[in-house]
């Protein structure tokens, strides 16, 4: 009999229920499929002569295995990177014919990220998936957390952290919990717009970073004592751009970072997201960028149409970017996510946020729909295509390191 466990979870993750063939962007295209070893074993044995047969010219073992429970075996996509086993109509032949039991840990649990926080397993859905997204992202009372004693089902754990750990005693990581509880309160705290709040969470972390490598016992003496309203005045202070009416040309600085960014990413040459792929061309046909000239030259229309577009979402749409960085914080286990300095952490986040922002600009310049739905759908696009990409993210980190970009002066460009 499985016994209850301690379990944490976002308010949304009981109402997801996968929609399968009715998907607008089917999980099982694009992606490598990862079979664990007691679904791989079953699958050579099942009594469905055809299936047996399915199994055994569709799935073989993974010479990279990482982890049994998850990648023992994997699936030979078709050229078009489709799953062989879905159907016309893209529902899934194993589930149909032999039932959820047979799908493999990857496929059960995905969009559900489960990690584990000492002894309580936290719950929540990657953005990557329409139907996730359509519930993360479109709360406009914001995203709420749950706490319960519970069975836990099939699972796989993305991350782990234990505070108790003696190892950890003299670190950061040993206040994890009030850490990010804290990075999330920032970031729900409606009273000051979602652009300041982005950079109080940057101050924080900083602080967070330069301050308290060898002295981790002070930290929640510092979180309680965090004054957001003195952080914020001292930032509008010290804005030298604002002071000097120049703040405009943050804009122009964001267009020629980001179009360095989509460099990097080569989306004609190692993006296969066919929906990436088209947004990227609109955007671009919004931008209407020949070369670097060409951005000085219409600097005007960059700038006003990212103010029109920040009125609109500052108005109408925060939430939704609300939503995006609170799911990314507690689903990440944010800021100590990556193998890299916290601040780090903070500015891939930041740039996570404001390459939607660019790439949402674009369209608008092309006069394209600007809806909550419209926004939710990109971003489920541009998070999987972005989060799954094999070098991006690192590659991106690293062209900001090399420019001495990560710093609190930037942050406040983005």
């Amino acid at each position: 009999m499985e016994c209850k466990v301690k379990k944490r979870y976002a308010a949304y993750f009981e109402k997801f229920k996968c929609i399968g063939g009715k998907c607008s962007d089917s999980c099982c295209v694009g992606w490598n499929i990862d079979i664990d070893k007691i679904t791989f074993k079953r699958y050579f044995k099942v009594k469905d002569t055809e299936m047996r047969k399915m199994f055994q010219k569709n799935v073989q073992n993974n010479e990279r295995c990482s982890s049994e429970d998850v990648d023992y075996g994997i699936v030979k996509l078709k050229k078009d990177k489709r799953c062989p086993f879905l159907d016309k109509k893209n529902y899934c032949i194993i589930h149909s014919k032999l039932g959820e039991d047979y799908l493999s840990n990857v496929c059960t649990c995905f969009p559900r990220v489960t990690n584990k926080v000492n002894d309580t397993y936290e719950m929540s859905l990657d953005v990557a998936c329409p139907e996730a997204a359509r519930l993360i992202l479109l709360n406009e009372e914001g995203i709420r957390f749950v706490s319960k004693e519970e069975k836990l089902g099939k699972y796989i754990i993305s991350a782990q952290v234990d505070t108790t750990l003696k190892e950890v005693k003299n670190t950061p990581l040993k206040y994890f919990k009030e850490v990010r509880d804290f990075c999330i309160e920032i970031i729900q705290n409606r009273q000051f717009k979602l652009s300041e709040r982005l950079y109080v969470l940057g101050d924080f972390i900083n602080k967070l970073d330069d301050g308290f490598e060898n002295n981790s016992n002070e930290i929640v003496k510092f979180i309680n004592e965090y004054d957001v309203k003195t952080t914020l005045k001292e930032y509008k202070d010290e804005d030298i751009n604002s002071l000097l009416g120049n703040s405009n040309m943050n804009y122009i600085i964001q267009i020629n970072f980001f179009m360095k960014m989509l460099k990097i990413l080569k989306v004609d040459k190692e993006i296969e997201s066919v929906s990436f792929k088209n947004y990227t061309e609109t955007m671009l046909n919004g931008y209407n960028i020949q070369d670097d000239e060409s951005i000085s030259k219409n600097s005007h229309l960059y700038i006003k149409a990212f103010k029109e577009y920040e009125y609109i979402l500052e108005n109408k749409y925060d939430y939704i970017f609300e939503n995006y960085l609170v799911n990314y914080i507690y689903n990440n286990m944010f800021p100590f996510n990556e193998v890299i300095s916290l601040f780090d952490t903070y500015i891939m986040l930041l740039m996570r946020v404001s390459f939607i922002k660019f790439y949402l600009v674009g369209l608008y310049l092309n006069g394209e729909d600007n809806d909550n739905k419209k926004i939710a759908e990109f971003i489920q696009v541009f998070s999987k295509t972005i989060e799954h990409h094999k070098s991006f993210l690192m590659d991106s980190l690293a062209y900001i390191k090399r420019n001495e970009l990560n710093n609190i002066e930037f942050a406040k460009m983005l």
